[in-house]
């Protein structure tokens, strides 16, 4: 009997299962258990490289009596698909390594095809059919060509990041998002638009929101300019699965509806140190701490008194993961995986690619001669020479062990001395600030930028930013392109 074989990846587990890292080469330590929210007879996966009609990858049900971890890749037998009227399938498939898995459409008891589409109806009501192997190969044949030839003409496939709610009237979320989200994440559409503009560029694709807060512009209790008080700019406080984020608005937009801009600074929950809220007259100031290897650094964040109830949320959550609760310390499973290549350096005033051969030729050589035995590069970005011709051209590099500039290193930092970073994307300045302990002093390094730069903010989210080193830490900033071999039909025949 031919097989049809597909590599999925599980985006939402159905039932318990276990959360491990790998404290050394030949040991898998339990980290936690984690019971879901709704449980389901099947993990939810995606099939990457097949696109539907809206360039979203195809849903999976991967079924079995066992659930497996989140992001976990599984080479699984496709079985069919079940389909709501003309939407884009739902594939039903189990993986080939389960010898008990049933090995066809016909195996399928009839109670484990009635509870997968009443599970489906409940979520999705409507006429759920059934389609054979043979019934959803056109489709996914199609599928497999409209992926290939969006990667080949070298545009984006724009998919939603994981933090961003396709339904926002949807008063829970249901398992057929392929994402779980949380309150907050609903808050998002409650933000003003520049806003939904600022956080949209900000956030990481596969970043999540815990808590939100937005603060309204407001005058300062807690900071004074000259014989007044500082007049504070509207901004949102977000905590995500990976750092605590403060980002406010540098200027109102005007009547033009003209974006200024924004900054944001940033805090990776693995350095917290201390976090606690305290009242000043009428206003609140969040005092959070992040340790870097030789010191301290703090971050204070004064909003309104209304939003009391959620940062007093937000505190209790994270005074459960500082850096001395051992025990509850936020640890990854992998190291961060350097790219194979660089991406080639780009100037946005340049219209002529030709002109940067040599430039890139150039850095290369120097990089190359930069890094130490076993050093790994994980991204560069280029400042252009006709932004500071003083300086010349530079570029700003990040490793596994480092932030530095080339030619010359005038700046380079140990990852493991940063506290914080801060990020202005503004029409006026644009900057990034690196916050680093020496000799026991707070210092600053001020890295500015020509806009717009929409390297950067990727650059800050690169997986590499601010790692410590350790194999079990966190992915700092928490960034990474997915990339798929483009030679492979979505599916494959054994």
């Amino acid at each position: 009997m031919t097989e049809h074989l597909i590599d999925i990846k599980v985006v939402q587990v159905g039932r318990v299962t276990g959360q491990y890292f790998s404290p050394d080469s030949e040991t898998f330590r339990l980290e936690k258990i984690i019971y879901p929210e709704e449980v389901l007879p099947f993990d939810v996966c995606v099939l990457p490289t097949a696109l539907t009609p809206f360039n979203e990858p195809f849903s999976v049900l991967a079924l079995g009596s066992l659930s497996h971890p989140l992001n976990t890749e599984i080479e699984a037998r496709l079985l069919g698909a079940v389909q709501r009227g003309e939407e884009s399938p739902v594939l039903l498939a189990v993986p080939t390594t389960d010898e008990r898995a049933p090995k066809c459409m016909e195996s399928l008891t009839p109670h484990q095809r009635e509870e997968i589409i009443g599970i489906l109806s409940k979520s999705k009501p409507g006429n759920w059919h059934w389609l054979s192997v043979e019934g959803v190969e056109p489709l996914l044949h199609s599928a497999g060509m409209r992926y290939r030839d969006i990667k080949a003409s070298g545009r984006t496939i724009e998919l939603d990041p994981a933090w961003k709610p396709l339904d926002i009237g949807r008063p829970e979320a249901s398992f057929a998002e392929a994402e779980r989200y949380t309150a907050a994440e609903y808050t998002f559409y409650e933000l003003p638009f520049h806003f939904q503009h600022y956080v949209n560029e900000f956030l990481a694709p596969e970043e999540r929101i815990l808590y939100a807060a937005r603060r309204p512009a407001m005058t300062s209790h807690h900071k004074r300019s000259l014989l007044k008080r500082e007049q504070l700019q509207a901004g949102v406080l977000i905590l995500t699965n990976q750092r605590l984020i403060h980002l406010a608005e540098l200027v109102p937009p005007d009547s033009a509806n003209i974006r200024y801009g924004f900054h944001a600074t940033v805090g990776i929950l693995d350095r917290l140190a201390n976090i606690s809220l305290q009242s000043i007259e009428s206003n609140l100031i969040l005092r959070s701490e992040w340790r870097a290897e030789d010191g301290i650094i703090p971050v204070e964040w004064e909003t309104a008194n209304h939003t009391h109830a959620v940062l007093q949320g937000l505190v209790t959550f994270l005074q459960r993961f500082q850096v001395d609760a051992e025990d509850y310390a936020i640890r990854h499973i992998t190291p961060p995986k350097a790219p194979k290549n660089l991406p080639a350096l780009t100037d946005s005033a340049s219209d002529d690619p030709e002109t940067m051969s040599p430039i890139n030729e150039r850095f290369t050589a120097a990089l190359t001669e930069s890094l130490a035995p076993g050093e790994k590069a994980h991204a560069w970005a280029y400042l252009p020479a006709w932004f500071d011709r003083k300086k010349g051209g530079q570029v700003l590099v990040i490793t596994d062990r480092r932030v530095f500039l080339l030619p010359g290193h005038s700046f380079e930092i140990p990852l493991s001395k940063i506290a914080t970073l801060e990020y202005t994307s503004s029409i006026l300045e644009s900057w990034l600030a690196v916050n680093y302990v020496h000799k026991d002093a707070p210092h600053r390094k001020v890295i500015a930028f020509p806009y717009p730069a929409q390297i950067f903010p990727r650059l800050l989210r690169s997986r590499a930013a601010l790692h410590g080193g350790d194999p079990r830490d966190i992915d700092l900033f928490c960034y990474q392109e997915k990339l798929y071999d483009l030679s492979q039909y979505p599916f494959r025949q054994r």
